[in-house]
């Protein structure tokens, strides 16, 4: 009895690892949410990429999203791209003068940006002085 449960116990073991294996197969998640604002591979580029957006929402935007979109001070990423993803970092939280609902400034900023991009998808998130995600993923 004994030794027929230690071979089902062995054949069980056998079974089990024999789906697993040590090669890291695990793909990057499309879906994942950037909870701090990433590194600035071209800080020149962000700089221009986010005076180009507020120019543009200067002259397009409504008045929640002039307001707001004055307080990006670099827009990182590939909202460029057919499908890219952008990061949006803000002085809200900070800055010269305090923001009175920072999520709501964050959401005129991410508005703001997908009438901005004539991308086909893509999602925006916005930081604060600090680099924290105030919104993430709004898709457009």
């Amino acid at each position: 009895m004994l030794r027929a449960a230690a071979l089902v116990l062995g054949a069980v073991m056998l079974a089990a690892t024999a789906a697993c294996t040590t090669e890291d197969s695990a793909k990057p998640d499309r879906n994942a949410v950037l909870e701090t604002l990433p590194a600035d591979p071209d800080e020149a580029r962000s700089k221009k990429t986010a005076q180009e957006f507020r120019d543009w929402v200067a002259e397009h935007g409504d008045a929640q999203e002039k307001s707001a979109v004055r307080r990006v001070v670099r827009v990182l990423g590939e909202g460029d791209e057919p499908t890219g993803d952008a990061y949006v970092s803000t002085d809200i939280n900070g800055g010269k003068t305090q923001v009175k609902d920072p999520l709501a400034a964050a959401q005129a900023v991410a508005r703001a940006f997908a009438d901005w991009k004539a991308a086909e998808q893509g999602r925006v998130s916005v930081y604060d002085v600090f680099g924290n995600a105030v919104v993430t993923g709004h898709e457009f």
